[in-house]
């Protein structure tokens, strides 16, 4: 689904609305203050995993979260991804 979320450059309000065209993407206002002035942000994957329990997804956790310099980083480990 076509699901973009956003932040308010104004008062900072998170919002996701569902965006059928890029035309849309133009026309979009905070909910909170009614402001243009917003910008889109990067959204985490959604993944789905395999909950069997000897698959190679059931032997680390799929998503590890940790701090680091810049603020929040994820990594993903997606089946089948070799490193």
């Amino acid at each position: 689904m076509p699901i973009h979320e956003f932040r308010c450059l104004n008062c900072g309000y998170i919002f996701e609305l569902l965006i059928m065209s890029k035309n849309e993407i133009d026309s979009v206002l905070c909910p909170k203050c009614e402001s243009s002035n917003v910008g889109k942000l990067m959204s985490v994957a959604n993944i789905s995993v395999d909950k069997r329990p000897n698959s190679a997804s059931r032997r680390q956790p799929p998503v590890e979260h940790h701090t680091c310099d810049t603020g929040s980083c994820d990594t993903i480990e997606l089946p089948g991804y070799e490193r």
